[in-house]
Parts: C-alpha cells; sequence; structure tokens
C-alpha cells in the first residue's frame, strides 16, 4: 500500500479516538505514515522513516512498540521486579526489507533494549554483512544484550521477531516457549487457501496489528503532549546509535558511545 494511502486509512482511526476521549489535540496535527509524505510541523511519523533526513522542526517521531501489549507486560515484569536483577538479554528481529531496512531494525531494537531494560546503551560492538548485523550493546546497568538483526527474508514474509530477558531470579520472553513464528487469532482454511485474522484492539477492528500501534502511538502522542520533546530527543540519540553500529562494523572494534555521540 503506498504511503500516502496508508496515512489516509489511519487518519480517521485517529481522528476517531480524539474526538471519542475528548482529547484537546492542537490544532494541525496530522499522522503521516512514511518518508514520502512531506511530513513538516504538526506532523507525526514513525521514527525510522527519519533515519535519512533531518527531521523538520516540530515533527514528532513515534515509535509505536512501545504501546505494544507484549513489550508492555514485559517491561512490567522487570518493573515490579518479578524478574530481577537482568544479567542479558537476547533480541532477533528479522524482515524482508521493505518496510523495514536493517537500520530501520537497529534502531527499533536499540530503542527497546533501553525502554525495557530501563538503562542507556554505552558500547556497541557491530559485524555487518550486508543486510544482516549481528550487534552487541552494553547498558549503564552492567545488562549485555546481543541483537541479531537482518532484512534478508523472501519478499512478503511478515516481521519475525524475539526478545528474551535472562535474569539471575527467572527468564522473561515476549514468546510463548519454543515459538519461533507469530501466532494469529483465527485462521480460515479455505479452497482458495489461509486466511489469518488477529485484531489487537477492540477499538480499531479492521486495521493490521503494525497500524494499530502506530494509531495508538500518535493518539498517545496527543493526550500527552509534554512527551513530544522527549520523543524527539530520543529519536535523534537512537539515530546516531544506528550510525555507531555501522561505524562500529567499519573499524573492527568496540565503541563507547560516550565518546563518540555529540
Amino acid at each position: 500500500m503506498p504511503v500516502s494511502a496508508l496515512a489516509e486509512r489511519l487518519r480517521p482511526a485517529l481522528a476517531g479516538l480524539v474526538t471519542k476521549y475528548a482529547v484537546p489535540a492542537p490544532a494541525g496535527w496530522t499522522l503521516h505514515a512514511g518518508p514520502d509524505e512531506a511530513a513538516g510541523p504538526h506532523a507525526m511519523l514513525p521514527g525510522w522513516t527519519a533515519l535519512q533526513r533531518p527531521l523538520a522542526t516540530g515533527c514528532v517521531p513515534l515509535l509505536p512498540w512501545r504501546s505494544e501489549r507484549r513489550f508492555v507486560e514485559l517491561k512490567r515484569l522487570l518493573d515490579d521486579q518479578v524478574v530481577t536483577p537482568v544479567c542479558m538479554a537476547r533480541f532477533a528481529c528479522q524482515t524482508d526489507g521493505a518496510s523495514w531496512d536493517l537500520a530501520a531494525i537497529l534502531y527499533r531494537e536499540f530503542d527497546l533494549a533501553e525502554w525495557l531494560l530501563g538503562s542507556r546503551l554505552t558500547a556497541v560492538t557491530a559485524s555487518i554483512a550486508g543486510p544482516v548485523a549481528n550487534v552487541i550493546v552494553r547498558l549503564a546497568n552492567g545488562v549485555v544484550c546481543g541483537v541479531e538483526a537482518g532484512a534478508a527474508l523472501p519478499a512478503g514474509t511478515a516481521m519475525l521477531d524475539r526478545h528474551e530477558l535472562i535474569a539471575r531470579r527467572g527468564v522473561a520472553c515476549d514468546r510463548v516457549v519454543d515459538t519461533q513464528v507469530p501466532q494469529d487469532s483465527i485462521y480460515a482454511l479455505t479452497s482458495g487457501g489461509t486466511s489469518r485474522y488477529t485484531d489487537t484492539d477492540a477499538e480499531l477492528f479492521g486495521l493490521e496489528p503494525d497500524e494499530v500501534l502506530l494509531v495508538r502511538a500518535a493518539y498517545e502522542t496527543l493526550l500527552h503532549a509534554e512527551r513530544a520533546g522527549a520523543l524527539r530527543q530520543q529519536h535523534q540519540r537512537l539515530a546516531a546509535l544506528v550510525r555507531l553500529a555501522f561505524e562500529s562494523d567499519r573499524r573492527r572494534q568496540r565503541l563507547d558511545v560516550e565518546g563518540e555521540l555529540p
């Protein structure tokens, strides 16, 4: 689906939530779905789509995975110290490279590492071969996280990812034990093939799961307008961390974040 068509599909859903809950959204704010649109001031767009160009003044990058239920519950396990203290983490994310290239995947995984573990990255060691990367990052709280990223799946393959946290007391994962392929809620087996259906939001029926997350992230941004500045700062940091990962591979050495980031 073209980016412009996707945006037109999502904007009514966002407007419906804003109207339903009487959110005092500032005039002019709108949701953009990607880099093909001229996203200027008062625009919200997926953060990873702005990696290759400057972020327009007043434009807010969105981090929609922070609204995903499995990550919210994973973070709650850590915040409530059900699984503690975390010693290491293992992240993996694979895509077909169409909507998510390697840089976009690293952007997402680096933010998940800092957000879930409640600490900032302090060192990055990356080995990259074409659309595939193996990255080891260390966080300020001492946790070591391995990130396996790849954008080489067959065309049309949905994102496959898994995030596991290993602590002295317990292990937590966003996937069911021994599950590698995400499961759908309903499978319809017909003569024309298999159709799959998964609705993750009772108020946004008909949208794909990733579209739901984007709408929810935009809604939260309008609901909590004071967070816009923090989102912009985190985007700038994540973009710098992605560049640092590629620089680490180029130099063939570990790079400390404090000494490399401005």
